[in-house]
C-alpha cells in the first residue's frame, strides 16, 4: 500500500536513467549541492518543531523516558518487530510487552520496531484525496521517509527511541535525506551541541566537494541525544559508472539519525 513498486517499475526507472546525457548527472550533482541550503532554511521556516508538537495523534516523541510497554499507544504504534538499526523490521512480536523476545544490545536495551497506524492514509488513498494523503502520511520527517523504534530497558520500561531516514526512498528524495539533521537538533533547541566532523574513511569521497559525516551529542532533560548525519560517496559509488560513462542511480550515501536514551538507563 505504502510506497510499495513493483519489480518492472524499478527497473524502468533504471533503463530511463541509463538513457539520460552525461550532462544531466552532472546537472544532478550540482543539485545535491545547491539544494542543500534551500531546504534546510525552509525546513527552518516551517516550523518543524511546531508542526510535530501539533500532531493530533500519538507520536515518538510524545513517550517519556520511563513509561511501561503497557501504556504505550498500541492502537496508535502498530506492528512490532524487533528492531534491526535502521534495517527492515525482524521478528514479529505482536506486541510491545514480548519487547524480551529481541536481542539486547550492548547497552542492555531492546530496540523494537513499530509504525504508525495508516487507517487514516489509507481512506485519503481510497479516496483520491492527495492532500488527505500527505497529511495522513505520519512516517515522514520533512517530508523524508523514516524507520521508527522505541529502545526498551529489561524492566519493561521505554527509555529511550531511534528515528532513522529511510535508505530504500527514490533517489530524488533521499539525496536531501541528510539535511533532516538540522531538525532533530532544532528539537531540543539549538544551544549546547558538542558536534565531531569525522573523517572520511578509505574510498569515501566528497559529492560535488561537499563531505558531510557528523555526530553531535547533546544532553537536556536527563537524556543524552545523539544526532548523526551522512552525505558522500561510499567506497565503489560515483556519479558515473567507470565502465558506460552512464549515470548511476541511487549510489551515494545520504542519511539522518536521532538517537535518545535516559542517562539513568545508561549507567545501569
Amino acid at each position: 500500500m505504502r510506497g510499495c513498486r513493483s519489480d518492472s517499475r524499478r527497473v524502468g526507472k533504471a533503463n530511463r536513467a541509463h538513457h539520460r546525457p552525461p550532462t544531466w548527472a552532472w546537472r544532478k550533482e550540482r543539485a545535491f549541492a545547491h539544494a542543500t541550503l534551500a531546504l534546510a532554511l525552509a525546513a527552518i521556516a516551517a516550523g518543524a518543531v511546531g508542526a510535530w508538537a501539533q500532531s493530533p495523534m500519538p507520536q515518538i516523541w510524545d513517550v517519556m523516558p520511563g513509561t511501561p510497554v503497557g501504556d504505550l499507544p498500541d492502537e496508535a504504534f502498530v506492528d512490532p518487530a524487533c528492531g534491526t538499526n535502521g534495517g527492515p523490521p525482524g521478528l514479529p512480536i505482536g506486541s510491545f510487552e514480548n519487547f524480551a523476545k529481541c536481542r539486547a544490545e550492548s547497552s542492555g536495551l531492546r530496540e523494537v520496531w513499530f509504525r504508525y497506524d495508516d487507517e487514516l492514509e489509507y481512506i485519503a488513498r481510497a479516496a483520491r484525496d492527495a492532500d488527505a494523503v500527505a497529511r495522513s502520511n505520519a512516517m515522514v520527517v520533512l517530508g523524508q521517509p523514516v524507520i521508527l523504534s522505541l529502545l526498551i530497558d529489561r524492566a519493561g520500561l521505554a527509555q529511550g527511541y531511534r528515528i532513522i531516514t529511510d535508505p530504500h526512498a527514490d533517489e530524488e528524495l533521499r539525496m536531501y535525506a541528510y539535511t533532516v539533521a538540522i531538525a532533530f537538533k532544532a528539537r531540543f533547541g539549538t544551544d549546547g551541541w558538542a558536534c565531531d566532523q569525522l573523517a572520511p574513511a578509505e574510498g569515501e569521497t566528497p559529492i560535488t566537494g561537499i563531505f558531510v559525516k557528523e555526530r553531535c551529542r547533546k544532553v537536556a532533560d536527563g537524556q543524552e541525544i545523539v544526532v548523526e548525519s551522512r552525505y558522500y560517496y561510499k567506497p565503489g559509488q560515483a556519479l558515473l559508472d567507470p565502465n558506460t560513462g552512464l549515470p548511476t542511480v541511487n549510489q551515494f550515501e545520504s542519511s539522518a539519525r536521532m538517537q535518545t536514551v535516559a542517562i539513568d538507563a545508561l549507567r545501569k
